[in-house]
Protein backbone atom coordinates (compact mmCIF):
# COMPACT_ATOMS: atom_id res chain seq x y z
CA UNK A 1 0.00 0.00 0.00
CA UNK A 2 1.83 3.58 -1.21
CA UNK A 3 0.47 6.62 0.10
CA UNK A 4 -2.00 7.22 -2.79
CA UNK A 5 -4.03 4.18 -1.08
CA UNK A 6 -3.62 5.39 2.23
CA UNK A 7 -5.36 8.94 1.51
CA UNK A 8 -8.17 6.80 -0.60
CA UNK A 9 -8.59 4.84 2.65
CA UNK A 10 -8.79 7.71 4.67
CA UNK A 11 -11.48 9.10 2.57
CA UNK A 12 -13.40 6.25 1.89
CA UNK A 13 -13.26 5.62 6.39
CA UNK A 14 -14.69 8.60 7.07
CA UNK A 15 -17.70 8.37 3.76
CA UNK A 16 -16.72 10.90 1.86
CA UNK A 17 -16.00 11.66 -2.08
CA UNK A 18 -13.01 13.54 -3.16
CA UNK A 19 -14.73 16.71 -3.85
CA UNK A 20 -15.57 16.63 -0.16
CA UNK A 21 -12.45 15.63 1.04
CA UNK A 22 -10.89 18.11 -0.66
CA UNK A 23 -13.16 20.97 0.22
CA UNK A 24 -13.00 19.47 4.01
CA UNK A 25 -8.78 19.73 4.26
CA UNK A 26 -9.14 23.52 2.02
CA UNK A 27 -7.72 22.72 -1.07
CA UNK A 28 -8.31 23.78 -4.62
CA UNK A 29 -11.15 21.63 -6.24
CA UNK A 30 -9.43 18.35 -8.47
CA UNK A 31 -6.05 19.16 -6.58
CA UNK A 32 -6.67 15.28 -4.54
CA UNK A 33 -8.40 13.37 -7.22
CA UNK A 34 -5.68 14.92 -10.17
CA UNK A 35 -3.04 13.71 -7.63
CA UNK A 36 -4.82 10.04 -6.65
CA UNK A 37 -5.08 9.40 -10.42
CA UNK A 38 -2.00 10.31 -11.80
CA UNK A 39 -0.35 9.27 -8.59
CA UNK A 40 1.70 12.12 -8.46
CA UNK A 41 3.37 13.94 -5.07
CA UNK A 42 0.64 14.65 -2.64
CA UNK A 43 0.97 18.55 -1.82
CA UNK A 44 1.95 19.81 1.46
CA UNK A 45 -1.59 21.58 2.13
CA UNK A 46 -3.04 18.25 1.23
CA UNK A 47 -0.63 16.53 4.02
CA UNK A 48 -1.43 19.06 6.15
CA UNK A 49 -5.04 19.33 6.25
CA UNK A 50 -5.41 15.86 6.59
CA UNK A 51 -3.42 16.30 9.71
CA UNK A 52 -5.18 18.76 10.81
CA UNK A 53 -8.78 17.77 10.49
CA UNK A 54 -8.27 13.88 10.93
CA UNK A 55 -5.89 14.02 13.21
CA UNK A 56 -6.96 10.01 13.93
CA UNK A 57 -5.04 9.09 10.81
CA UNK A 58 -1.30 9.50 11.80
CA UNK A 59 0.57 11.24 9.84
CA UNK A 60 3.38 8.84 10.14
CA UNK A 61 0.82 6.42 8.87
CA UNK A 62 0.02 8.52 5.78
CA UNK A 63 3.28 8.92 4.86
CA UNK A 64 5.08 5.30 5.70
CA UNK A 65 2.39 3.21 6.60
CA UNK A 66 3.59 2.57 9.96
CA UNK A 67 1.60 3.70 12.89
CA UNK A 68 2.28 4.24 16.59
CA UNK A 69 0.39 1.94 19.03
CA UNK A 70 -1.20 5.11 20.46
CA UNK A 71 -2.72 5.71 17.11
CA UNK A 72 -3.71 1.91 16.36
CA UNK A 73 -5.49 1.93 19.62
CA UNK A 74 -7.13 5.51 18.91
CA UNK A 75 -8.63 4.28 15.39
CA UNK A 76 -9.65 0.86 17.11
CA UNK A 77 -11.78 2.98 19.18
CA UNK A 78 -12.97 5.02 16.40
CA UNK A 79 -14.00 2.06 14.08
CA UNK A 80 -16.09 0.37 17.23
CA UNK A 81 -17.41 3.92 17.61
CA UNK A 82 -18.36 3.86 14.26
CA UNK A 83 -20.12 0.38 14.47
CA UNK A 84 -22.10 0.87 17.30
CA UNK A 85 -23.49 4.52 15.19
CA UNK A 86 -24.81 1.98 12.68
CA UNK A 87 -26.38 -0.09 15.09
CA UNK A 88 -28.15 2.31 16.89
CA UNK A 89 -29.05 3.68 13.05
CA UNK A 90 -30.83 0.85 12.41
CA UNK A 91 -32.72 0.51 15.64
CA UNK A 92 -34.90 3.64 14.47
Amino acid sequence: MNIHDRLRKIIKEEGLSISKFERIIGVEQNSVSTCLRRESSISHQVLKGTKELFPHYSIEWLLTGEESKNHKTIRGIITKLRELEQEINSLN
